[in-house]
């Protein structure tokens, strides 16, 4: 196995995953709805899914560094996902499929790309990674992604402005759109995990007191869409991760199951 190529493909999942994390924090984190606040309400009735279908778009730009990622996939709870991705950088395009589950109670993950095609073993198309011992194992600390699938909590208490902007239509359904600041330091008192994260953002040497979201909901009371911004610093160079992520369907059969053993490599 290249270990290196490796360590750059779990940074870069990694920080797609982080992001995802962050935009699943005020999605699925209210726990108590304020019927005064549409957002918080939506919210909470988006939390009250069983499943959901989603795309997804993203940029992540660092220097003289950027990758654009599309993808599309679906999530099941909280913590079993799978998603089907494309990257963009420096002008050569890969893809790579990604699923998300839990085995035996730990957080695992598959990938399968052409790009890990000369670094598996012959017959191998699937690379398989424990997460709870990747940070040995890489060098790469997953712990914040971890608790934050697990622990999300009431985010409607760092919510400090709701601004309705407009309506348009997101996935065929009309949506009313809304830009919601959220003030950081609130909400990480409510939410440890979310403290977590801001915790990291800050030692890089970032100030994060604000954070800014477009949120879109639908006529049926729950998420279509919602947009963000993160700083980031890694190795000195600061940086942006933009996503949006638009949900097509809620509460649908969603299959999420590992690779046949046979095709997997277990990189943990």
């Amino acid at each position: 196995m290249d270990k290196p190529a490796a360590m750059r493909t779990m940074i870069l999942v990694r920080r797609v995953l982080l992001t995802l994390a962050a935009a699943l924090v005020v999605l699925v984190g209210a726990t108590t709805a304020e019927a005064a606040n549409p957002v918080i309400a939506a919210a909470k009735r988006t939390a009250d899914a069983r499943s959901s279908v989603f795309d997804m778009q993203m940029q992540v730009d660092a220097g003289t560094t950027s990758v654009a990622i599309t993808a599309s996939g679906a999530m099941r709870g909280t913590d079993t996902a799978k998603m089907t991705m494309r990257m963009k950088a420096a002008g050569v395009t890969s893809a790579m499929d990604m699923r998300m589950l839990r085995e035996a109670g730990r957080l695992v993950m598959y990938m399968r790309s052409p790009a890990l095609g000369t670094t598996l073993p012959q017959g191998k198309t699937w690379m398989r990674l424990d997460l709870d011992l990747a940070a040995s194992k890489l060098g790469v600390d997953y712990s914040e992604l971890i608790e934050t699938s697990r622990t999300l909590g009431p985010l409607e208490h760092g919510i400090v402005s709701t601004k309705r902007v407009g309506t348009s239509s997101i996935a065929g359904k009309p949506s009313t759109h809304y830009v919601v600041v959220i003030d950081t330091k609130r909400a990480a008192k409510a939410v440890p995990a979310f403290a977590k994260q801001i915790r990291t953002i800050e030692r890089s040497g970032i100030r994060l007191r604000r954070l800014t979201e477009d949120v879109w909901v639908g006529n049926d009371g729950r998420i279509s869409r919602v947009g963000l911004t993160l700083p980031f610093a890694q190795q000195g160079v600061r940086g942006n991760s933009s996503l949006t992520m638009t949900f097509r369907a809620y509460d649908v059969p969603v299959g999420i199951a590992a690779p046949p053993r046979s095709q997997v490599f277990d990189f943990s």
